[in-house]
């Protein structure tokens, strides 16, 4: 694959969450490309961390899997593309020049299927509500009023078919959106 990357690319390499935030707080990378499968903390985590500390950094998750909901929930934590390792590399490196371009590429071949489409918000939400929140505490985390929890959590139930926060956080992992 060395032979295909672009004379121009400069690799910084992190073996977990918390040392890529570390190399982060030292350089400022055109991209940051961020494996599913980290020790400790996983991709997801680094994509939200990464998102608080540096928004304008653009960011793609890669994974061994062709998952719709993983695609899904990468985009909702603000991934701008996803690759899926066995691509081609000259795909990869397609996919990358497109995002450092400003593009989000979350084409598939596959169907999407019944994986809702979370807004960000949405995601934020429901990942606090699966690590247990309630109502209060969702709102002070994201500084909104409790009304706006409850008509996005409102918006949520519809979305994944549920009638209550147990029966939408199952529906959630089984879409593999939490």
């Amino acid at each position: 694959m060395v032979r295909v990357l672009r004379p121009h690319w400069t690799l910084a390499y992190a073996a977990s969450s918390t040392e890529a935030l570390s190399i982060l707080s030292q350089i400022a990378p055109d991209l940051a490309i961020i494996d599913i499968g980290l020790p400790g903390d996983d991709g997801f985590f680094l994509l939200k961390a990464i998102a608080e500390r540096t928004p304008s950094l653009p960011q793609v998750l890669i994974s061994g899997r062709n998952d719709a909901a993983v695609r899904v929930r990468a985009q909702a934590c603000g991934a701008r593309a996803y690759i899926v390792k066995t691509m081609a590399p000259e795909t990869i490196v397609s996919l990358i020049d497109a995002v450092i371009d400003g593009s989000i590429r979350f084409a598939t071949e596959e169907p999407i299927g019944d994986v809702p489409a979370l807004t960000r918000r949405q995601a934020e939400i429901l990942d606090l509500l699966a690590e247990g929140h309630g109502n209060k505490e969702i709102r002070h985390r994201l500084g909104i009023a409790e009304r706006t929890v409850r008509a996005h959590l409102t918006e949520l139930f519809q979305l994944l078919g549920a009638h209550s926060r147990t029966q939408a956080l199952i529906r959630a992992r089984e879409a593999g959106l939490i």
